[in-house]
Formats: structure tokens, sequence, C-alpha cells
């Protein structure tokens, strides 16, 4: 798969990467004058969005080219850097001690970004992104089940259980990769011979980058499985 929109060239294009960068910023910046009255800095705030979209600062966001954060309107799943906004926002000087924290803090770009238009897909707002894949497979367990129908056909059991037990992610310079292991689970049917009644599979799903560091396309799926055997044999006698 390819990217779906090709990188921004011209100035009036960079304009709308400021924008954008701009907008987000100001929500911050309005959303927490109304909640202390204070003020937080321009600064503060655009260096606050540049971690959100996954950039150690402003001015690395602003210089992206290959991954126009424009794009985002075409991105299927939005992954904010939480942790990087963590970092930035202990690092910057001066920060407001009471400003929102980071998790908000990105619940509120996120919100800006969904309701002017700019994004209409999936966010997975988290660190630890182990829980939010498996709610996605589970949305839609044909993603994986689909692959395993020839392993399916080889049994004479019913599958309806699908269980991952371990997720690994891997976040490449132009993807998002995670290997998921896990088992399909089935109840044998009694008038037939036993052939197995779980598969043990592995399926790499892929994300590719679209905008940003943190915006990508539909997840692409790879399984592959086999029937679980160890039912087949017992142990020898001592």
């Amino acid at each position: 798969m390819k990217r779906l929109r090709p990188p921004l060239t011209d100035a009036g294009e960079k304009w709308i990467v400021m924008s954008i960068q701009k907008e987000c910023a100001d929500r911050l910046r309005e959303t927490y004058r109304n909640l202390t009255g204070s003020k937080l800095k321009s600064g503060h705030a655009h260096e606050l969005v540049a971690a959100y979209f996954g950039y150690g600062t402003a001015a690395a966001l602003q210089a992206e080219v290959e991954y126009p954060v424009e794009a985002i309107e075409a991105a299927a799943v939005l992954i904010p850097d939480l942790a990087l906004m963590g970092r930035r926002q202990s690092e910057l000087n001066q920060v407001p001690t009471d400003l929102q924290p980071v998790d908000d803090l990105a619940k509120e770009i996120t919100a800006y970004l969904v309701d002017e238009g700019y994004f209409s897909g999936k966010v997975w707002h988290a660190r630890d992104l182990s829980d939010e894949i498996n709610s996605y497979v589970m949305e839609d367990p044909m993603l994986i089940e689909d692959a395993l129908s020839g392993e399916i056909a080889s049994t004479n059991a019913y599958f309806d259980e699908l269980y991952i037990d371990e997720v690994v992610v891997d976040v490449t310079d132009d993807a998002f990769v995670a290997t998921l292991t896990g088992s399909l689970n089935g109840e044998q049917d009694q008038d037939r011979v036993f052939h197995g009644d779980k598969i043990n599979f592995t399926s790499t799903m892929t994300m590719y980058r679209i905008a940003a560091r943190i915006a990508y396309q539909e997840p692409d799926f790879e399984t592959g499985g086999s029937v679980d055997d160890s039912m087949y044999y017992e142990d020898d006698p001592a």
C-alpha cells in the first residue's frame, strides 16, 4: 500500500500545516483561559501540539513535507503521542503548574480535529496500545478468522472464540506494525471424528503512515495458523 496523499509542494499548502497547528494551539490556549482565567503562552501551546503529532519541536512539525499533517483527513487511525507530550511539558520552561494533564490536553486537540472535520477515523488514546488493538480486532474478528478458514475446514468443530494472548508493537519510519499471537477456540461436533478444536495463530497488523507521525491508513492483516494437535496425544505412561 502507498500513501494516499502527495507531499506538500507549495507555500499555500504549507500554510495549511501552520493553520492546523495554530488552530490546535489556539484551542489549548482558549481552554486553559476558560478554566483558569490565565494565559498559556503561544509557544508552549505550539510545542505541545507538535508533540501530540509526534514531533520533538514545533519547528520539526512545520518542516515536515513527506507526511504532511493536512493529510490527516485521509487517515483511518490516529495515535496521539502521549509520552512525548508528557516529556515536552516537563521540559518547557515556565509552563503553568495548573495546566491540564497531558491526557486532557490530547483529548482537547483530538476533539478539535474531529469537530472541525480534519479527522473522522478512530483514535487510540493510550500509552499501552495492546488493549486498543485487541478491541479493534474484537469489533470484527473476521479480520483474522477469514485467513484461518482452511484450518477451520480441516476440523469438525464450530469456532466462535478468538483470543489474543500477546501484542508486540514496532513503529518504523513509515508504518506501525503489531504482531498478534493468540488462538481461535471452538466446540467439537460430538457426532463427528475429533480433528482439533483450537487453532493457534500469528497475525501481523500493518498500518502505513499517512500524516505527521501519528496518523495511519486502515490496518492490513496477514495471518497464519495451524490446528493445535496437543490434544491428540496423551502422555506415555511412566
